[in-house]
């Protein structure tokens, strides 16, 4: 297995060649990707995305962290202090069911792919990352397929605190998901 920072400039490598914006699959997939690291490895991966990738300048790159994108579409509808409120009467289960219904998730107005999609220029590179923030409200995988739809000439990279094995994802290496997706893993481990 390779270290992370190996992973990291093989990253930026792959960031800075034209052929990102070629869709590369058989079957001229979508072209979404999945950078997959150890969850130990989070503060390594966050400091290299804010204090490196993304001063240089050269790269036209769109971050979108998935948990940020939540806390404020309910500070916009005014719901955030009712979260707090919720989460002492009741569990974090029922509260993440009831923001998960707030914004929509897997509807036609899903407040996050809507977000994401009025916010990126073409020839663009979005990277979504805040995967593990938001475990209970929204996956992975949720988040990829609704963005099939919308996104469909720029390049995605997905940040993954856990594994992807080409088909399914395990959260933080501990949480298996039973469902497919299908994406391609931007730099192997």
């Amino acid at each position: 297995m390779k270290n992370i920072n190996i992973r990291l400039q093989e990253m930026t490598n792959k960031l800075n060649s034209k052929e990102l914006f070629e869709s590369n699959g058989l079957g001229n997939e979508i072209n979404f990707h999945v950078f997959d690291y150890d969850p130990e490895d989070e503060y390594i991966v966050r400091e290299y995305l804010e204090n490196y990738l993304l001063t240089r300048s050269k790269l036209n790159i769109k971050v979108f962290d998935i948990y940020d994108i939540i806390i404020d579409i309910l500070k916009g509808k005014g719901f955030l202090e009712k979260c707090f409120e919720y989460e002492k009467k009741k569990c974090a289960k029922y509260l993440n069911t009831i923001i998960s219904k707030t914004l929509g998730i897997g509807s036609c107005n899903d407040l996050i792919v809507k977000k994401i999609k009025n916010e990126v220029e073409p020839n663009q590179t979005i990277i979504i990352t805040g995967i593990g923030k938001c475990y209970g409200i929204v996956r992975g995988h949720t988040i990829l397929n609704n963005l099939h739809s919308v996104i469909t000439n720029n390049p995605l990279i997905m940040f993954y605190p856990g594994s992807y094995n080409g088909q399914s994802f395990k959260l933080f290496n501990k949480l298996e998901n039973d469902n497919y997706y299908r994406a391609f893993q931007f730099v192997e481990r």
